[in-house]
């Protein structure tokens, strides 16, 4: 990535990665940019620029290239996670599986409960310009970042659902002695 970055004079005396780092930081780290990703922290600074003074402006300006650690799924990645909270657009409140069985049996309801590890597919990254002057309410309802994922998948969805036991096969060196 490339930017600016604005220095106070009296920042102008302390390290400049040090200060360039902070202003970096405190810029992008937990914030979405469009059809970037998540930025998480600055992994590091390529190349520091001269430093320009502007008239009527005390601050130096200095161009920046540098590399950020940043969440971006690639489609069709799989991700583990853990599930925090269901949708309040499902009736119980929880989502499931309905698992069609072999013989005649009603479908299982194979359930996804809160703190429970789940395996997805990432099918799509969703990127939004998200309006700075939101209402708090409305900032809630607003994704500028969404994740489109599948669990419709062998091995996908609750990782209980497919140990040992839960239909899995045994694993190498996990085998019972008699």
């Amino acid at each position: 990535m490339r930017d600016i970055v604005s220095i106070l004079p009296h920042q102008l005396k302390n390290d400049l990665k040090s200060e360039i780092t902070l202003k970096l930081n405190k810029r992008f780290a937990n914030k979405v940019v469009i059809d970037f990703g998540l930025c998480i922290c600055l992994f590091d600074l390529i190349e520091i620029g001269d430093t320009y003074l502007l008239p009527g402006d005390g601050r130096g300006h200095i161009k920046v290239k540098f590399r950020f650690i940043v969440f971006r799924p690639f489609v069709e990645e799989i991700i583990e996670a853990k599930v925090i909270a269901s949708s309040k657009l499902e009736n119980e409140q929880l989502w499931y599986w309905e698992y069609q069985q072999e013989d005649d049996e009603p479908p299982a309801k194979l359930h996804l409960d809160p703190g429970k590890d789940v395996r997805f597919r990432v099918v799509e990254n969703i990127f939004n310009d998200v309006k700075p002057d939101l209402s708090d309410e409305e900032a809630k309802k607003q994704k500028s970042f969404e994740i489109i994922s599948s669990t419709s998948e062998t091995d996908l969805g609750c990782t209980s659902w497919w140990t040992l036991g839960g239909g899995g096969e045994e694993e190498e060196g996990d085998q019972m002695e008699e």
